[in-house]
């Protein structure tokens, strides 16, 4: 019999999610469904997805779980960036300041380089050049005659120009902070909807087996398997091969979805009979730009998750570029 496990990932949980409501809409009150209806289906989905903006945006669009984890891996990545940046200009400044206090200080760290906040035996510039930067803006201050400004378009080797360089680390640090605290409770929240999303078609599934047969067609409305089905998938249908351009030795590979497949056996042939690929994919498409150029035969079984396949699809013969 076939199974009806409910998937672990967003855009499966999400196509089920409107299969399911769709086949509510249209049988839901035919077959006396209760718990597990249209608008708890559809406040899943709204929940996951958002809902698009109306015309002229009235009302506006408003982000799903799905939509906020997104932004927040953006401002994430974003933020981080910004924090490396100003990072490394930092340290570019406290190379150049070392540079400019050289002559009168030494080439190598001594006794009087503590003056200058060096009280660690070394002249080494760290990866967060923050705390040396500041104390760059204190030695400076205190000594205007051995400031250099202007030493690049963009490099003063000034106490303001350590003070502007080490609050630059400071706020883009807490803004890289916050962003990662933000992307942790996004994905943190996704996961909770996925979770309840999965709940909900649980629950519709086990509602469903107590409502309507373990043949009925009604089964497939909701995005469901008839238990009734044999366990390994249907076979794929509708193939469609499109040959790249002239000598590109490429084909794209597309076919319908099949039932209960987890994932696809492609295999390619040479009409002779030599196999040029024998491979498993994951969705219903497939791109090659390998193979040698000449008519080959293919064809796709699809497999559960399992491992179980359907018979091979009836062949479809091409020409590759």
């Amino acid at each position: 019999m076939a199974s009806n496990i409910i998937p672990e990932t967003y855009d499966p949980i999400v196509k089920l999610l409107e299969d399911a409501a769709d086949g509510a809409h249209t049988h839901g009150a035919a077959i006396g469904l209760k718990q597990n209806d249209e608008p708890a289906l559809r406040a899943e989905i709204t929940k996951l997805a958002g809902t698009k903006a109306g015309p002229g945006n009235v009302p506006p669009a408003t982000p799903g779980l799905k939509d906020k984890w997104n932004m927040a891996k953006a401002a994430k990545k974003a933020t981080s960036d910004a924090f490396d940046l100003a990072k490394q200009f930092g340290r570019a400044l406290a190379r150049a300041s070392i540079g400019v206090l050289k002559p009168r200080l030494g080439n190598q760290w001594n006794a009087q380089w503590s003056a200058a906040g060096f009280t660690n035996n070394s002249l080494a510039v760290p990866d967060n050049p923050m705390v040396m930067l500041q104390q760059f803006r204190t030695y400076f201050s205190a000594n205007p005659a051995q400031e250099v400004p202007n030493l690049s378009p963009t490099i003063s080797a000034t106490s303001a120009a350590c003070d502007t360089a080490a609050e630059a680390i400071s706020s883009k640090g807490s803004l890289s902070n916050q962003a990662n605290v933000d992307a942790g409770l996004a994905k943190s929240a996704l996961e909770a909807g996925l979770a309840s999303a999965r709940a909900r078609l649980g629950g519709l599934r086990d509602e469903l087996d107590q409502l309507i047969g373990d043949d009925d067609e009604r089964w497939y409305a909701f995005g469901f398997n008839k238990p009734s089905d044999p366990e390994t998938p249907e076979e794929p249908e509708n193939i469609v091969v499109t040959p790249g351009g002239p000598g590109s030795h490429m084909l794209f590979i597309d076919w319908d979805d099949a039932r209960r497949a987890a994932s696809y056996r492609v295999i390619i042939m040479t009409l002779p009979g030599v196999e040029l690929k024998n491979e498993i994919v994951s969705e219903s498409e497939a791109t090659y730009n390998d193979l040698p150029p000449g008519q080959v035969k293919i064809t796709i079984a699809a497999r559960n998750s399992k491992g179980g396949e359907s018979a091979p699809s009836a062949p479809v013969t091409a020409t590759v570029p």
